[in-house]
């Protein structure tokens, strides 16, 4: 084989080489979605009606509201789990089952959805959730600033919550449920106020 020809299938074998390197690259790694669950509580009478609750605005730090699950590595360092994403919205699941829980914490009240009150007047819930993640210890972190205002959007309450759950093994499907959990916990909280706000009114 003269020269030539050896330069030219080294090339080819160069070429060839490459585009295999680049079809194992490009194979597509699976997604898995998850969505939070809302828990069933014991509903909570009051010896007295309570007013109209307002849920929302929902505030999430931008570091959680990026569509996959994230797991803490340091204080100064995080993972985006590319493969782990939420199923949606995450502010929007949040509140969603939010809503759910206090409807089940809360007996009588009648609750909307910030901005769609529809005029409405009662008190307001809002919240930014800090921590929605995996912390350094493996558990499911919940942390969230959350204050209650009366009709005349004056702070009759405020707070800063934080769960954290073992979660039942290693699974991204386990973390899942501990934030469930975690909301869970938080919901019954604001409902806990709201009823003691609504003694005190």
């Amino acid at each position: 084989m003269n020269k030539k020809k050896t330069v030219s299938v080294r090339v080819i074998m160069a070429i060839l080489l490459l585009l295999f390197t680049s079809g194992c690259m490009k194979t597509s790694l699976p997604y898995f979605y998850y969505t939070l669950d809302s828990s069933a509580h014991t509903t909570t009478a009051t010896a007295k009606p309570l007013p109209d609750v307002i849920v929302g605005p929902i505030h999430i730090v931008s570091s959680l509201n990026k569509g996959q699950l994230i797991s803490q590595n340091s204080a100064y360092s995080i993972t985006i789990n590319e493969q782990h994403r939420w199923a949606g919205n995450l502010q929007e699941m949040f509140l969603n089952t939010l809503m759910d829980n206090l409807s089940a914490e809360l007996a009588d009240v009648s609750l909307y959805s910030f901005p769609n009150t529809y005029g409405v007047k009662g008190l307001q819930v809002k919240i930014t959730l800090l921590h929605f993640e995996k912390d350094t210890h493996g558990d499911a972190l919940t942390q969230a600033r959350w204050k209650i205002l009366n009709e005349d959007q004056v702070i009759i309450h405020a707070a800063t919550s934080s769960y954290t759950i073992p979660p039942d093994d290693s699974s991204f499907t386990a973390l899942v449920k501990g934030l469930s959990i975690g909301l869970s916990r938080l919901s019954k909280e604001i409902a806990n106020t709201i009823i003691q706000s609504g003694k005190t009114s």
